[in-house]
């Protein structure tokens, strides 16, 4: 015959419930903040695609020689 005062142990599965849910909601977190910050990440860079434009490319500067330059050239580039 069954005790009818013996109680039966679920502490296991209450503990694993509890760890469970503390590990889905640290995962729930966790995919939380990553989209959290690849959004910003998102957003900052297409607020700043364009910078490259209005930032002031600067040229080369052209070397500029004269007829008599050129006769100074030549005789450098034969020896």
């Amino acid at each position: 015959m069954k005790n009818p005062f013996h109680k039966e142990n679920n502490t296991g599965i209450i503990v694993g419930a509890i760890v469970a849910g503390a590990l889905a909601a640290g995962a729930g977190i966790w995919f939380y903040l990553r989209g959290k910050r690849a959004a910003e990440a998102e957003a900052y860079r297409l607020e700043h695609a364009r910078d490259y434009l209005a930032e002031k490319q600067h040229k080369k500067q052209k070397h500029k020689t004269d007829v008599h330059d050129l006769a100074a050239i030549v005789s450098h580039a034969r020896t």
